[in-house]
């Protein structure tokens, strides 16, 4: 399986041994918007429109492999937002699941099991002063556990303004404090439906990498959002999160 090269970072590309690979799919994200005028809004911005328990994205990434052509995989990400306790601390636990496809060459056939990587990620942080308490993350291929990862140490000083990062690219997932341009209406459809309305936003984070959103009204959530991952393996890697649900 290709990963991320930043360590700590914990974005998966596809669960695929290279060999001249594969089956390809071509994606392009991009889209042609009509030139309007811009504004810039004040910190902090509003992508979030509300509050949510649990939020699911369909995680669309393409990337290039030479020689191969472009490649295109999905994941099924969800997370999910309880309280609890964490050492004795009240705290917010983000929960994420991350399902996808396992592919794996046996001799000379490439395999594909379906749903065959979970990667569980949770995270604890103190539930009135937000600060990161800890986390962790258990990957299972096939249904067998691989040994739990510490991720203490990455996220202590990690801030989700700060770069790319984690299985939601946001980590915790939740409001930047970043500056966004608005780029006008740019009506989306993605697995939730359509929708006409939806606002687009661009903004970066603090390392350069920059950040699309697009926001609907009365949904709590971006309706999608993407930015290109410098930090995975490849030529141009590239991730789209498009909304299945929330509530």
């Amino acid at each position: 399986m290709f990963r991320s090269r930043a360590a700590g970072a914990f974005s998966h590309e596809p669960a695929c041994h290279d060999k001249n690979d594969r089956h390809t799919r071509s994606n392009n994200h991009s889209k042609t918007v009509t030139t309007v005028p811009v504004t810039t809004t004040e910190n902090p911005v509003k992508v979030f429109g509300g509050d949510y328990r649990w939020v699911e994205y369909r995680e669309n990434n393409t990337v290039t492999m030479p020689p191969n052509p472009r490649y295109q995989w999905e994941y099924k990400i969800k997370t999910e937002l309880s309280t609890g306790n964490y050492m004795g601390t009240p705290v917010l636990q983000y929960k994420i699941t991350n399902t996808g496809d396992y592919s794996e060459w046996i001799g000379d056939t490439l395999t594909h099991t379906r749903d065959g990587q979970i990667t569980v990620t949770d995270l604890y942080y103190d539930a009135s002063t937000y600060t990161f308490l800890g986390g962790t993350l258990t990957e299972i291929i096939k249904g067998r556990g691989k040994p739990v990862v510490d991720l203490s140490d990455y996220y202590r000083d990690h801030h989700r303004e700060d770069k790319p990062a984690g299985e939601m690219g946001i980590t915790p997932f939740g409001e930047m404090n970043i500056t966004l341009t608005y780029q006008g209406i740019d009506p989306v459809t993605v697995p939730a439906g359509t929708y006409p309305a939806a606002r687009k936003y661009v903004g970066s984070f603090r390392e350069g990498t920059p950040v699309m959103f697009w926001v609907a009204p009365a949904v709590p959530v971006p309706v999608q959002y993407q930015f290109p991952n410098k930090y995975l393996d490849g030529i141009d890697p590239f991730q789209s999160y498009e909304l299945k649900g929330w509530g």
